[in-house]
């Protein structure tokens, strides 16, 4: 079983993308471990409302699975990178408005933004 909880705050506002007919968001997750911070990128599939609900320095819970890619460069070092790959992102404490968010649109129960994605 590959299941993984982390809480944390985004490191900077979430880059998107179109693969193919599929949506991917990419942020990096500060997760504060005592004296230690933790960052943990994390890939979000088809949640291409994330963007407009979260914004640097809000802090989720990612609950996901863990995926190490692997990888060769041009010099022939092996390198490999440990990622969170998210199913489900819940907004603890989402940053202030951005100006890309739309504060006249209504808030309730059907929001994208006001529950888990």
């Amino acid at each position: 079983m590959n299941q993984t909880i982390m809480t944390g705050n985004l490191t900077a506002d979430i880059e998107t993308r179109q693969v193919g007919e599929q949506h991917l968001s990419k942020f990096t997750l500060a997760c504060n471990e005592g004296e230690r911070v933790v960052f943990i990128p994390v890939e979000a599939w088809n949640m291409a409302h994330l963007p407009d609900c979260l914004a640097k320095g809000a802090k989720v819970l990612v609950s996901g699975s863990l995926k190490q890619n692997n990888w060769e460069t041009e010099d022939g070092e092996k390198r490999s990178r440990i990622v969170l790959t998210a199913y489900k992102v819940e907004f603890l404490d989402p940053a202030p408005e951005k100006p890309s968010v739309r504060s006249d649109r209504p808030k309730g129960k059907n929001d994208a933004c006001s529950r888990a994605a």
